[in-house]
């Protein structure tokens, strides 16, 4: 039940910027439409998959069961959602992804520790600035939206979460 009693005990992140700022909301979903599904290195599905690591790392169920919904309708298998957490570098990614998962797990959970030598190994691994950059936005995007369901008390009802994760136009 959200903690705040003018929401419904099932809304959702839409209800919370319908409420209180749908102009917020209209700029929110320009800015991850302008990334998310773009052509670069890192596919719709595993721009996916880095928001589902992202909410993961920040306790966000709310966003987690979206987002590896999402990721999955996208192609990228279930089988990797656990062991990226538990495991990175046996998880059951493509090699190159791990210094990648590597970095936006230090800026998920240690920011101010990011170094240039981090950097260094995401390129060393063949990726290039545009598809860094993309993860990055990934990784603050829902950096953010994992506080703002959090701080609003959102819960995970996984029929609702199923329906909109089918239907995302892209609206976070």
């Amino acid at each position: 039940m959200p903690f705040f009693p003018s929401l419904s005990k099932d809304a959702g992140v839409r209800a919370i910027w319908e409420r209180f700022n749908k102009k917020a909301w209209e700029g929110l979903s320009i800015f991850s439409r302008s990334f998310m599904h773009t052509d670069s290195m890192l596919s719709a599905g595993e721009k996916e998959m880095i928001a589902a690591y992202v909410s993961k790392l920040n306790d966000s169920e709310y966003c987690y069961a979206g987002h590896s919904r999402v990721a999955i309708n996208n192609g990228i298998s279930p089988e990797i959602f656990e062991p990226i957490i538990e495991d990175l570098e046996g998880a059951p990614v493509r090699q190159e992804m791990k210094p990648l998962l590597r970095f936006i797990r230090k800026l998920t959970l240690k920011p101010a520790q990011i170094t240039q030598s981090d950097a260094n190994e995401v390129f060393a691994a063949g990726w290039d600035e545009q598809s860094f950059h993309e993860a990055i936005l990934v990784c603050a995007r829902f950096s953010m939206m994992n506080r703002i369901t959090i701080g609003h008390g959102l819960v995970v009802d996984e029929e609702k979460r199923f329906r909109d994760a089918l239907n995302m136009n892209y609206a976070p």
